[in-house]
């Protein structure tokens, strides 16, 4: 009997361990993948705004627009819609379709061509662009970013800040 019993404990030992080590391999396939990337947002910002042609009632502005990839991986804009408001009022809006890819860890920046009228502007703005002044702006909108196979991810934006008007 004695021989038995410890056949049995080394039988029920080897259980054991095979069903510990099953266990933790089945455990190990239901858990998430970990490795899947954290989608960092892209940051955007105005690098300037740039007087190219000024006109009796239109003026011809570029805005430089920064984006910058936190992401160890490239992500693509495929779509943009924005508003520019100088010192509190409209200037213009616009849409820019398959912009670019910005490469991991890196930026890239992208000119706006917008046209603002100056009809419905209050005087002082006027007068601050033609004096080439400071302008308070606000750049709104909202991005579309995909990156690799993962869904697209939908981004607002509201840019505010102080640019000098450059000719």
């Amino acid at each position: 009997m004695r021989c038995s019993g410890t056949v049995f404990k080394a039988i029920f030992a080897r259980f054991l361990v095979f069903f510990v080590l099953a266990l933790f391999a089945f455990s190990c396939k239901n858990t998430p993948n970990s490795s899947a990337p954290k989608i960092l947002e892209p940051d955007f910002s105005v690098s300037s705004i740039i007087i190219l042609q000024a006109e009796l009632v239109n003026t011809r502005l570029k805005v430089k627009l920064r984006i910058e990839n936190p992401n160890p991986f490239p992500v693509s804009l495929s779509s943009l819609n924005y508003e520019l408001y100088g010192e509190g009022s409209f200037w213009a809006d616009g849409t820019e379709k398959n912009i670019f890819t910005v490469p991991a860890s890196d930026f890239m920046e992208k000119d706006l061509y917008l046209v603002m009228n100056f009809i419905d502007t209050k005087r002082d703005l006027l007068d601050k662009v033609i004096a080439l002044e400071s302008v308070m702006y606000r750049f709104a909108g909202t991005v579309v970013i995909s990156v690799m196979d993962m869904p697209v991810l939908t981004k607002n934006f509201n840019l505010e800040g102080e640019s000098e008007v450059i000719r």
